[in-house]
């Protein structure tokens, strides 16, 4: 009995010497300093988005204080805005499944394979953290667009001081939160009913800096290898993390500049109701492939 609870003990030692070596870094409150310029809106599209890309295209340059529009693909898909390579990113789907499996290659490809493997959907989170550092000449403001998401009204994305405005949605997944707690312990839900999950988000580069210095503080290592690293892989089969929901959250955490700015949003599959929805007041609308087939 006595060995027994001596084993007990030196795994609760070993687990807290392990936290006080790596958790060390506390989310202290911040005042940024935000730079007043337009904002550049990234769009990550794959060929299964072509039916909704110009109209995203087309609703986001209406809205306020819109300068380039920026296409993250694999090749060029529309001449309505500027195309970035996906290549140019120190990050691809074979790397990623590398870290998630340790180094193993026999995993990674396996995983890398198979036709159900989330890989391309962990590639587009992980552009959202890289591309405001990557792209050349890309504003310090930058919105990242889902690509089935058309804008039908001039939003603006910034206040008067130039902080991030949010938008909000009601979604609750916990493998996303679970997956932030490691990656930064004192992460938490900041707010019961809002999710940051609402098909678009402004990042901003003073406080995605601040992140994922946090990340490289608190683990010694390059954030997107992290964020791949510490994915369940029970969960990788579907929704494993969430960059909306770890930048929002962080952002709140971290600061009391930012606001929510409610917008009225649906998700549908038929396009044929865009035109009556715009004449009941949404703000925009999000056309899912899946509300789709």
């Amino acid at each position: 009995m006595i060995s027994i609870f001596a084993r007990r003990a030196g795994y609760l030692l070993s687990a807290m010497l392990y936290l006080l070596s790596h958790y060390s870094v506390a989310l202290e409150s911040r005042v940024y300093q935000f730079v007043r310029e337009p904002v550049d809106v990234i769009i990550c599209c794959h060929e299964k988005d072509l039916l909704t890309l110009d109209l995203c295209i087309d609703g986001i340059r209406k809205c306020s204080d819109i300068n380039r529009v920026i296409v993250i693909s694999e090749k060029s898909l529309t001449n309505k805005a500027e195309w970035f390579d996906e290549k140019k990113f120190p990050f691809n789907k074979y790397t990623i499944a590398l870290e998630i499996f340790g180094g193993n290659h026999e995993q990674a490809q396996e995983y890398f394979n198979n036709k159900k493997n989330r890989l391309g959907w962990i590639f587009q989170q992980l552009v959202c953290f890289y591309a405001p550092f990557i792209v050349p000449g890309i504003s310090s403001n930058v919105l990242k667009l889902d690509a089935d998401t058309i804008f039908m009204k001039p939003i603006h994305f910034t206040d008067d001081s130039g902080a991030a405005c949010f938008n909000v949605g009601t979604e609750y997944h916990m493998p996303y939160f679970l997956h932030a707690e490691k990656v930064i312990p004192e992460f938490k839900k900041v707010f019961p009913y809002y999710s940051g999950i609402s098909h678009h988000m402004l990042f901003q580069r003073c406080v995605l800096e601040d992140f994922l210095d946090v990340v490289r503080q608190t683990h010694g290592d390059e954030p997107w290898k992290i964020f791949c690293r510490l994915l369940d892989r029970d969960h990788l089969w579907g929704s494993c993390l969430s960059e909306f929901e770890m930048y929002f959250n962080f952002a709140f955490l971290r600061s009391n500049q930012f606001r929510i700015r409610p917008l009225k949003f649906i998700n549908t599959g038929n396009f044929g109701q865009l035109a009556y929805l715009k004449s009941q007041g949404y703000d925009y609308v999000s056309c899912h492939s899946y509300l789709r087939e």
